[in-house]
C-alpha cells in the first residue's frame, strides 16, 4: 500500500516536472482559455467570474503575498543590483539562460494557478457527490442484505475491482489537477458517477461476515 502511494506520488511529481520542463507558457495559456470557454458554456459567465476570483484570491494568498512566489524567482534569476555587484559577469545568462528559467517558472506558477482553479471546480461538485453516491451506497446495501437472506454468493471479484476502480477514479481527478491539456468542466460529475456505480457494485458484494 505504501508501495503503491509513493510511486502514484512519483507520477505526480515526475508529470508536474516534465509539464514545467517543456511545455511553453504561450501553450499553458492557451489551455486556460480553452477551458475558461468551456466553463462559461457549461455552467455560465457568473458563476465562472466567481470561480476564477476566488482562484486568483487563493493563490495569491497562498503564494504572492507570503513572498513564495517572489523568493523562487529571486533564487533563480539575479536582480539587476546583483549583476552589477558581480564584476565581469553582469551580463552572464542575460539574453539565454535567465530568460529560459523565468519562462520555465511562469509554466509552473500558471500550472499552480490551474491546480487552484480545477480544485476549486472539483469543490463545488461535492453536494453531486453526496447526492449521487447516498441512493448508490443505500442500494448496494440493500442488495447486500437481500443476498444474506436468500443465500445469494457476493463476489470477491466485482468487490475487489470495485475499489480498484473507485481508488483509480480519484487519482485520475487528482492527476488530472496538472495535466498539460484542457479538462472539460463533464470530468468530474463523471468521475463522481463512476465512484459512486463502484461504490454500489462494492457494497453488494461485500462478504456476509465482515
Amino acid at each position: 500500500m505504501h508501495r503503491n502511494l509513493l510511486f502514484s506520488l512519483l507520477v505526480w511529481l515526475i508529470e508536474i516536472i516534465l509539464v514545467a520542463s517543456f511545455v511553453s507558457d504561450r501553450w499553458t495559456r492557451e489551455i486556460q482559455a480553452r477551458e475558461d470557454k468551456m466553463l462559461i458554456a457549461y455552467i455560465g459567465n457568473k458563476k465562472e467570474a466567481e470561480i476564477r476570483q476566488t482562484s486568483q484570491l487563493w493563490f495569491d494568498q497562498w503564494f504572492v503575498k507570503t513572498g513564495i512566489r517572489g523568493s523562487v524567482y529571486h533564487y533563480f534569476i539575479p536582480t539587476e543590483r546583483e549583476r552589477q555587484l558581480s564584476k565581469g559577469f553582469e551580463d552572464v545568462g542575460r539574453v539565454d539562460l535567465f530568460p529560459f528559467i523565468q519562462s520555465r517558472l511562469d509554466v509552473l506558477w500558471d500550472t499552480v494557478y490551474q491546480m487552484i482553479k480545477r480544485l476549486i471546480i472539483a469543490w463545488v461538485w461535492w453536494p453531486f457527490l453526496a447526492v449521487a453516491i447516498v441512493p448508490f451506497a443505500i442500494d448496494g446495501l440493500i442488495r447486500r442484505k437481500v443476498s444474506q437472506t436468500n443465500f445469494d454468493y457476493p463476489s470477491p471479484m466485482a468487490h475487489r475491482y470495485s475499489l480498484y476502480v473507485i481508488v483509480g477514479a480519484l487519482y485520475l481527478l487528482c492527476l488530472g489537477l496538472t495535466l498539460p491539456f484542457s479538462v472539460p468542466p463533464q470530468a468530474m460529475p463523471v468521475g463522481i458517477f463512476i465512484v459512486a456505480l463502484a461504490l454500489n457494485i462494492g457494497l453488494a458484494n461485500t462478504q456476509k461476515r465482515v
